[in-house]
């Protein structure tokens, strides 16, 4: 039996080195047989490259094809073959187009890296430019403009002026898209490339167009009037051009628009051009491509009166919807206009409520967002959802919902009080040190600017609160929390709670001044100096009486607490207590100052009452709202490297200039707007009739496209079109009906018509 299994075993072990072999020989001699498939070049490629430097100097065409088509394989999944730069370069002066193209492929991926390498092919790159293939004219101008050796520039300069007129657009985008690689090598040919993108400002082509853009902004941004003449073409093209051409356009066509025409105002009429504009960008608002509709947006906002802003609204939330990524650029630029025009995103405050599944960076801007829109329209649906995350486990969630609270509260008066309750109640009860001390700063401008006296309702009194607030001192251990409290009884230590529990409250704070944070630590010092200042202050209030039987209690309480902060740890609370003293000054200690106390005490009094509100919780974001939107700055909230500035509106805009023929099927197809899908754009361009070469001329249909272009109630529009599309199936069913009768009848009388029956039919 042993011996049985021990022949088994080998005849396995045998049997799998053969299928081994087979397998390999089978891939060896695929290539000979003609059945290696790309996909065995993907999946083997790695495996294979010890093999393939041989093959790359070989003499056999098939071998140096299968060379390269492994090599651009590793590329594709990631792995450096740079050092097969050199045997690459062997094979640029090939015959076989297919082999020049992946030659081609190779050298524009590791060109910037082997520029010394690349450097002796270029006479073949030239040689090419003039090839009659134009993919082969258009990737050798891509490989030459990449090699970063400004001895070279010369020599790419000569083949864009010659490409930018070919006869072939692609070979015309990629002399375009060359430019800007060739200002980046030398900027002294700034001038004579500014010559060559001049004349390709006249492209016709919907492929090209966009590169020219691109070199336009990136070689003459100043020199914006050049586009006169071609305006109203660019706004005709946009509709047709490649994704990333459009952007381009609607980039210059932004700049242009800022510096040519005026600023729109409400209830003044756009010029002519300016509304053309307008017309061109809305269908990109529906686009595929993210970076267009953010470019749309873009131009929409910075360009449009205020009463089409709400077209961005339903974009910029449409791509909130992508990546978080793209969720996150979105509300950017979401926060930037709400922070201008709120009532845009009113109809949308669902959309920015927090998920769970958002990433950190995007719940912190929809916070934002949700405090920008707090309005009387958005606070029923707005306020409980907030109240809620509050008590999330997230501290950056419940932190920013307290913001969220104290924006609702100060600017609706009917959710004032509500808001209020929950930020107290927070305030007390919660347990996490970040979102009490938030609540309570909240609670205190909420107290001091007023807000909560202006409310239509209070079901407690300032005392209450300040009771309430008090003794919850115990509870608190965040140190923004306990400051608040003493801060608090300082800024109302003339009302009744000050003049019979703030002395009780001071000698809380100093019993535990050394394990107090520095915040609180300065409130004590102002608390203690006010108290000061009242009791010596000549006057019958509230508070100077109530004091008068503790003089020499609190002047000992003053003495002890201004002696602790002198030996505090921090420099800050030293140096606070230094300049309070001088404000008080206590007799027996600073006899030199006594003499003056009195001249100082009602400025002491008053410098301290200025402090009050001096620092209020920030609510709003720290986001500029002066960058271009969708621009790098703008997401990021700084001005980074590269970035351009819309220009201001002009005071006088220039006038009577010629902008090109006039596009007239764009203004009719804007007007009228039918659904189309050009370039991934599902948007509102043009009738559906728009290329008949017979007029409607009908008098009824006529009429009814006037009623339909005036009449502002859309239910009166629906009717009519319903009615519309009733009469024209009626007609269409009618007249199949007969046909179809009239097929049957003849079909049934006789099968061989007679001519003049078919005439007559």
């Amino acid at each position: 039996m042993a011996e049985y299994l021990s022949k088994a075993m080998a005849f396995a072990q045998d049997a799998a080195k053969l299928s081994v072999r087979l397998s390999e020989g089978l891939v060896d001699n695929a290539l000979d047989f003609g059945l290696d498939t790309p996909g065995s070049f993907y999946d083997h490629a790695e495996f294979r490259l010890g093999q393939t430097r041989r093959e790359l100097n070989s003499g056999s065409e098939k071998e140096r094809l299968a060379a390269m088509k492994r090599l651009l394989a590793c590329v594709a999944k990631g792995y450096d073959v740079s050092e097969y730069f050199a045997d690459v370069v062997k094979n640029v002066a090939t015959g076989s187009l297919e082999k020049r193209r992946l030659v081609y492929m190779f050298l524009l991926r590791y060109a910037e890296q082997e520029q010394d390498l690349a450097l002796l092919s270029v006479n073949t790159f030239q040689r090419d430019v003039a090839d009659s293939d134009a993919e082969i004219r258009a990737m050798a101008l891509r490989v030459m403009s990449s090699i970063r050796v400004q001895a070279i520039g010369a020599v790419v300069t000569v083949a864009v002026r010659r490409l930018a007129g070919d006869s072939s657009p692609h070979v015309r985008r990629t002399a375009a898209l060359a430019v800007p690689k060739l200002l980046r090598l030398d900027a002294g040919l700034r001038e004579e490339l500014q010559a060559v993108v001049n004349s390709m400002l006249g492209e016709g082509s919907a492929l090209a167009v966009g590169a020219v853009a691109k070199a336009f902004r990136t070689v003459s941004p100043q020199q914006l009037p050049h586009a006169h003449a071609h305006f109203r073409r660019w706004c005709a093209q946009l509709g047709d051009a490649d994704e990333w051409g459009q952007l381009e356009l609607v980039r210059l066509l932004a700049a242009y628009a800022r510096t040519q025409f005026a600023r729109p105002v409400e209830g003044s009429r756009l010029d002519t051009d300016h509304t053309l504009l307008l017309q061109a960008v809305a269908p990109l608002l529906h686009s595929r491509n993210r970076a267009v509709v953010m470019g749309a947006c873009a131009a929409v906002s910075h360009l449009a009166p205020e009463s089409q802003l709400h077209l961005v609204a339903k974009p910029l939330v449409r791509v909130m919807r992508g990546s978080r990524e793209s969720a996150y650029v979105a509300l950017t630029a979401v926060l930037q206009v709400a922070q201008r025009h709120p009532q845009v995103f009113y109809p949308h405050v669902r959309s920015f409520f927090v998920a769970a599944a958002d990433a950190p960076f995007v719940r912190r801007v929809k916070l934002q967002v949700l405090a920008e829109l707090a309005a009387a329209e958005t606070a029923p649906a707005m306020v409980g959802e907030v109240a809620a995350y509050t008590q999330s486990p997230l501290l950056d969630v419940a932190e920013g919902a307290v913001r969220v609270l104290l924006r609702c509260a100060q600017r609706v008066r009917s959710a004032t009080v509500d808001c209020f309750q929950s930020l107290l109640l927070l305030a007390g009860n919660d347990q996490r040190p970040p979102v009490c001390a938030a609540a309570m700063r909240a609670v205190r401008a909420l107290l001091l600017d007023g807000t909560l006296r202006d409310a239509d309702s209070r079901a407690m009194t300032l005392y209450d609160i300040l009771c309430f607030v008090a003794r919850s001192l115990d509870k608190f251990t965040a140190d923004g929390a306990r400051s608040c409290v003493f801060a608090l009884v300082a800024d109302f230590a003339e009302s009744r709670f000050g003049s019979q529990h703030a002395l009780d409250v001071l000698r809380a704070g100093i019993r535990g001044f050394g394990q107090e944070g520095l915040e609180a630590k300065m409130q004590i010092l102002e608390l203690s100096t006010r108290l000061y200042l009242c009791a010596q202050k000549e006057s019958d209030g509230v508070l100077a009486e109530a004091l008068k039987p503790h003089c020499e209690y609190l002047q000992q309480l003053h003495a002890h607490v201004f002696t602790l902060a002198r030996y505090d740890v921090s420099f800050q609370v030293r140096d606070r207590a230094r300049c309070l003293r001088a404000l008080a000054p206590l007799a027996g200690y600073d006899d030199a100052l006594v003499e003056t106390a009195s001249h100082v005490v009602e400025a002491g009094l008053e410098l301290l009452g200025s402090s009050a509100t001096s620092n209020p919780p920030a609510c709003t974001s720290k986001h500029s709202t002066g960058y271009t939107l969708g621009s790098l700055s703008q997401a990021v909230g700084r001005e980074v490297s590269g970035y351009e500035p819309l220009a201001d509106w002009p005071e006088n805009p220039p006038k009577n200039v010629d902008r090109g023929p006039q596009v007239s099927v764009l203004a009719a197809a804007a007007s009228h707007a039918q659904p189309i899908a050009v370039a991934g754009i599902s948007g509102r361009a043009g009738r559906a009739d728009a290329g008949y070469s017979t007029p409607r001329s009908t008098a009824d249909d006529d009429d009814l496209d006037a009623f339909l272009d005036s009449a502002d109630d859309q239910p009166a529009k629906r009717i009519v079109q319903a009615q519309r599309s009733a009469v024209v199936f009626e007609q269409m069913y009618s007249s199949s009906s007969v046909d179809s009768s009239e097929t049957e009848s003849e079909s049934e009388n006789e099968s061989e018509p007679e001519p003049e029956s078919e005439s007559e039919s």
